[in-house]
């Protein structure tokens, strides 16, 4: 079965290269213009204010001139803004034949608007950004020239390049081609052939860095090699430095330390055994087994074995059958975690798409607060938690589910020569003899986790805002006049981050530890615990390193800009969610990880969606907040897309543990589990995705609507296990 699977995904595969082999190729030309804001960063040697060279990028040339001019806002308060007064574009790389194409130079004034955008956001600057409309006397010009080998911006204030010289930078000109679309696609490709994620992206980061040395203009034969150290030397090297990814790293290492120390406490069982009790039949098994789903929602590996291994023998008892127990462990573990903004998945699904949000004029320190805007859009995870729970409270089933909940009732557990996966994961996560499981001992640790991080949030998001400023200020003015909706979202926009959640989960392990010693485990014990809980991590901080670093490759090889230059015209804004969706659901089924899947897909998806979004934004609609929507949705789409194909895949961790935890046939839970998960998947794209961006449905409405499908499609088609 795995065989026949992992041929049938380098089928599809290798037809999505032959299709991207065949797609026309882009204009160098257009593409030199989505490249105009890289060169804002681009440095200048000048003689700083203690005599010493410093390095000057042009931005702060243009952003500390006086083409940021004050005026005064809707509300009579002082603003700073800085208008694009203008735009050119000289080539000299035009194809034979090519004619002049005169949406090039509004392409140049776009980039250059969005990564000013970004480093504002960056820098934390009080100045407005306001897109070049018209021609604007008072604004500053920039003038892109593309030559073969380089490629010089100029920025000047006034319409006529030269009235007033801010500054101009010149580098060495990127070449961008279909080649750099070969990190990720390598890294797809030996992902599906070996199954080894480490492999399969470091594999796709050597590639990668061989290509910025090539199309550079070195060697061919010295490249591979001086590839191979850049990985490392540049790559890895910029990674390890970055304190974003660090307290990525740290969070998650004290969140796994923890539920660790507060499983050989008895926290953990404590908190089953107190929803169990509410356990009398075989139904209400079912709803404490998905109450419990949703309670563990801090980490989808802990959720799948607690769980699982909790409830199977209450599931036994009330003859559930095991293929429905591990139905309901799987769809309530990578689900809840996912959309959870206290979990172990939100640090990393936010890491692999930040970095790139300067592509959309954002700020990269602005991941949280997208990732909240993507969490009514995650509608595979909604409408599975959803399903499952009607179908728990219902007590009906359909298609295989029904036949083994019928066989099950009649005191088969398992079919007839049905192999269940029964191993010591099932059964490592207990509590120490003698020990009584205690609710209270894990609820403490992640009540401190919770309010530890939301007080970090709510401090620093007040203090951005502006809300310790002196009265009678700037500040303190702007803070009155923001409504209380505008209020909650700007002290959550402000004080999102990494650090937070680190600091959050380094308080729960502590008073986790504080709590295991006053319940008699030692020191030693203790400690044990909390090693035992990380003893796969380090394979896990590897493959998310070399994610990070296949980002970077690709940011280097303009890959983004590739792809958006090339899609923009060829696919319909209201198709590239589903797209995404279902190109994410093939990956993550052919490579059994929904992680490795979002960090080779995401950093694509930025510039990419924003740009198809901003082209093709409808009559009466705001070109750039209609391309930001199509952002936040196209993210959502890739991160279900990503946790269905993980669901349905035999080959997925998350999938092979609920076999395991629930001592399930793997065969026959994956064969009961995909035709629910299939129709979840169908809800989510024609209800969800596409009437959200093809008709501008609001998200509230596809909720309730896919719900409506799902519940009447269950009464139709479901009938309860029950015989009479």
């Amino acid at each position: 079965m795995a065989a026949m699977i992992r041929i049938a995904s380098l089928v599809a595969f290798l037809a999505v290269v032959a299709a991207l082999v065949f797609v026309p190729g882009v204009s160098p030309s257009r593409l030199a213009t989505k490249q105009a804001g890289e060169l804002l960063t681009a440095t200048l040697t000048v003689p700083g204010p203690d005599g010493k060279d410093v390095e000057r990028p042009l931005w702060k040339d243009i952003l500390e001139s006086r083409a940021v001019v004050t005026e005064l806002d809707e509300n009579g308060l002082e603003a700073r803004v800085l208008r694009v007064g203008g735009a050119g574009f000289l080539t000299d790389i035009r194809r034979e034949g090519e004619g002049y194409d005169f949406l090039w130079p509004s392409e140049v004034a776009k980039s250059v608007v969005r990564e000013l955008r970004s480093i504002v956001e960056e820098e934390k600057l009080d100045i407005s950004i306001e897109a070049y409309k018209k021609p604007d006397p008072d604004g500053f010009t920039v003038l892109a020239d593309v030559k073969e080998d380089t490629y010089r911006l100029t920025a000047t204030i006034g319409r006529s390049p030269g009235e007033e010289f801010l500054g101009s930078r010149e580098v060495p000109r990127k070449r961008v081609s279909k080649l750099s679309l070969l990190p990720p696609l390598v890294a797809i490709f030996f992902a599906i052939l070996l199954r080894r994620p480490i492999i399969a992206l470091f594999s796709g980061v050597w590639v990668g860095a061989f290509l910025v040395r090539w199309l550079a203009g070195e060697s061919a034969a010295t490249a591979p090699l001086g590839g191979f150290k850049d990985v490392f030397t540049k790559y890895l090297g910029e990674q390890l430095k970055s304190q974003a990814r660090t307290e990525i790293i740290l969070f998650v290492v004290f969140m796994l330390a923890m539920v660790g120390i507060l499983t050989r406490a008895g926290g953990i069982r404590g908190i089953m055994n107190s929803i169990a009790g509410l356990a009398r039949d075989a139904r209400k098994t079912q709803i404490a087994t998905w109450l419990m789903g949703l309670t563990i929602f801090f980490d989808d590996y802990a959720n799948t074995i607690l769980v699982g291994s909790t409830m199977r023998p209450l599931a036994d008892k009330y003859r559930v059958a095991r293929e429905k127990l591990a139905y309901i462990v799987d769809s309530t573990a990578a689900p809840v975690a996912g959309v959870s903004i206290l979990s172990t998945w939100i640090a990393f699904e936010v890491s692999t798409f930040s970095a790139q949000l300067p592509d959309a004029g954002l700020g990269a320190n602005q991941g949280y607060a997208i990732f909240l805007q993507t969490l009514p859009f995650r509608f595979y995870c909604w409408f599975t938690l959803i399903f499952v729970g009607m179908i728990v409270l219902s007590g009906r089933d359909f298609g295989p589910m029904l036949t083994a909940e019928r066989r099950a009732r009649s005191g088969k557990l398992l079919r007839d020569g049905a192999t269940p996966l029964v191993g010591k994961a099932a059964t490592e996560l207990e509590a120490r003899e003698g020990v009584e499981p205690r609710a209270t001992t894990a609820l403490l640790p992640l009540a401190v986790f919770v309010f530890t991080t939301l007080g970090t949030i709510i401090y620093t998001g007040c203090k951005g805002l502006g809300v310790f400023a002196e009265k009678g200020s700037e500040a303190a003015a702007k803070l009155e006049l923001l409504s209380p909706l505008q209020f909650a979202t700007g002290i959550l926009y402000e004080g999102s981050g990494e650090t937070p959640l680190m600091y959050g989960a380094i308080a729960g392990f502590v008073v986790a530890a504080i709590l295991a010693l006053l319940r008699g485990l030692g020191a030693g014990e203790i400690l044990m615990a909390a090693l035992n809980s990380l003893k796969a991590m380090g394979v896990a901080i590897v493959i998310l390193y070399l994610a990070w670093m296949v980002g970077a490759a690709c940011s280097d090889l303009s890959t983004a800009a590739y792809l958006s230059a090339t899609l923009t015209e060829a696919i319909p804004y209201m198709l590239l969610p589903v797209i995404l969706f279902l190109l994410a659901g093939l990956i993550a089924f052919s490579t059994g990880s929904s992680w490795s899947t979002m960090t080779i897909l995401l950093p694509l998806v930025i510039g990419l969606a924003y740009d198809i979004g901003f082209a093709g934004t409808p009559e009466g609609f705001d070109p750039r907040t209609f391309g930001l929507g199509l952002m936040v949705i196209s993210i959502g789409a890739v991160l279900e897309g990503a946790i269905f194909g993980d669901h349905c895949s035999p080959i997925s961790d998350t999938t092979v543990m609920s076999s395991i935890a629930c001592a399930s046939d793997h065969v026959d839970h994956v064969r009961t589990q995909a035709p629910y998960a299939l129709l979840t998947m169908f809800v989510a794209l024609f209800v969800g995705y596409l009437p959200v961006t093809f008709f501008q449905l609001p998200w509230w409405i596809a909720l309730l609507a896919g719900s409506a499908v799902l519940w009447g499609f269950l009464m139709l088609k479901g009938k309860r296990a029950d015989v009479a």
